[in-house]
């Protein structure tokens, strides 16, 4: 465990009141969604405002390769190795056959899929056991199908937990579904919930979301960064990691259960150890999450990191716990800085400051060698990269004219090279989509997405050759 501040047993005490306090926040949720509702009603009576503008997406077909029998990734990986569901090439979905897709669901360690559309409509598949796809039940979904329950929002992101989801909307509101066991969805204590809902923040406009697998972050519009969930290892950032024993030594955790702003970044000294307070705080851009670290990055380029620090997954050459946003030294030095990063479960890739080189830390799985802080990816340097996928043990770059994988064994199909090719433990170029030009790819732990350019005739004629999968039968 990292070195906390001299005031850590009061920031644990302080986190215990306002947790007891944000349990009581739920009819604020309840209100923000009859606000929602309302603003629905106006949209409809055309007395709403104008949406604020932002920059429009390239939309495309989607395709899809990997693992389909939901219930058992993550559990059995070698049913879903031999089962006759798995997908080893990418396949188009019939339900989204001809369907303009803009956005794919963020999420390393999730096994459940969502897609935006052009006009901010969501597509949801795959998981369902917490009511996290949020259409109303907990029945699995083998067909994308749309979340009627968010109509009247224009979404622009959406991120995805283990069991959890949020929604970004153009106006700078986030919606949330699914498990709400420690707080993660951001309503206040109270029942896992099926369909989205406002969560309870009243704060600036959010511009940015992420979700780790039991906890959650989103980021204003002014540079500041909100937490809420399960705040083992430091995951929320406010030096604390939430633990206390409960009757018979059994160990809890104060769960935060509405967003509560992170305060203090800090930097430390390599010799001394020593803590100091970064003044004024950075004003932070970017926030990606892994499956129990984040990862923030600065106007100036410039990292944080926070949560678990296993595998050195914090970049900070050491595998303590940071239980508040520490600056990641490596990438404070002149040019090193990042202006993108994505998040695995147990590593991270980052499009530096300087165009073409992707750096990365952590580590892809517990057999291989880990990188205790940022190194180059060779294979990547020199590559236009435009999206970056990861999973919980490899990654999908979409770069120039090619996709490019790294998968390790086991696999069930994510890398998408097909039967020939399952795995591959070093960077490759994914032939099977050899043809198409990639405009975003997305990852999720058995399972990969890719948006493809639909413009141009040619283009047409590439997707075509794409099987069309269809699973109806089996919802």
């Amino acid at each position: 465990m990292s070195a906390t501040t001299e005031n850590g047993a009061a920031a644990a005490a302080e986190t215990e009141t306002k947790t007891e306090t944000n349990g009581a926040a739920a009819p604020a949720a309840d209100s923000a969604a009859s606000n929602g509702a309302e603003k629905r009603k106006a949209e409809e009576n055309g007395d709403a405002p104008e949406p604020k503008k932002r920059e429009k997406l390239e939309s495309g077909e989607l395709l899809f390769t990997g693992a389909t029998d939901w219930k058992d990734v993550g559990r059995k990986a070698n049913d879903l190795a031999k089962s006759p569901n798995t997908q080893w090439s990418p396949v188009r979905l019939a339900a989204l056959k001809d369907v303009p897709i803009v956005s794919l669901s963020i999420g390393s360690h999730s096994a459940f899929c969502m897609a935006i559309t052009d006009d901010g409509k969501v597509y949801a598949w795959g998981r369902n056991e917490a009511g996290q796809l949020g259409l109303g039940d907990t029945k699995d979904r083998f067909c994308p199908k749309l979340v009627e329950a968010i109509t009247g929002y224009h979404i622009v992101k959406i991120t995805i937990g283990k069991g959890h989801t949020l929604f970004l909307t153009d106006e700078g509101k986030v919606l949330s579904c699914g498990l709400n066991t420690s707080g993660q969805c951001g309503v206040g204590k109270g029942e896992d919930s099926k369909k989205p809902k406002l969560i309870s923040y009243s704060g600036p406009d959010i511009v940015d979301i992420d979700c780790g697998s039991e906890f959650s972050v989103i980021l204003d519009c002014e540079g500041g960064v909100w937490t809420f969930g399960h705040p083992e290892n430091g995951t929320l950032g406010h030096n604390d990691d939430g633990k206390f024993i409960q009757k018979g030594n059994k160990v809890e955790f104060r769960y935060v259960y509405t967003p509560d702003k992170i305060p203090l970044f800090v930097d430390r000294d390599s010799k001394n150890k020593e803590l100091t307070p970064i003044t004024p705080s950075p004003k932070i851009v970017k926030i990606a999450c892994g499956t129990n670290h984040t990862i923030a990055i600065d106007e100036n380029c410039k990292a944080y990191s926070w949560g678990f620090g296993g595998y050195g997954r914090l970049g900070h050459a050491e595998t303590a716990d940071e239980l508040v946003p520490r600056l990641i030294k490596y990438l404070d030095q002149k040019n090193r800085g990042i202006r993108d990063v994505a998040c695995g479960s147990q590593f991270n890739l980052a499009q530096s400051e300087i165009k073409g080189m992707v750096q990365m830390w952590g580590i892809y799985h517990t057999t291989k060698e880990a990188n205790m802080y940022p190194k180059p990816i060779q294979d990547l340097s020199g590559w236009d990269i435009r999206s970056i996928a990861c999973n919980s043990k490899g990654w999908l770059v979409a770069a120039d004219d090619s996709v490019i994988g790294c998968m390790p064994s086991p696999c069930t199909g994510e890398l998408g090279a097909g039967t020939k090719k399952k795995t591959s433990a070093q960077p490759c170029i994914v032939d099977t989509l050899a043809d198409v030009h990639v405009l975003k790819v997305g990852a999720g732990m058995a399972h990969s997405m890719f948006i493809v350019r639909n413009k141009t005739d040619k283009d047409k004629a590439a997707i075509e050759k794409f099987p069309v999968l269809d699973q109806a039968d089996r919802d």
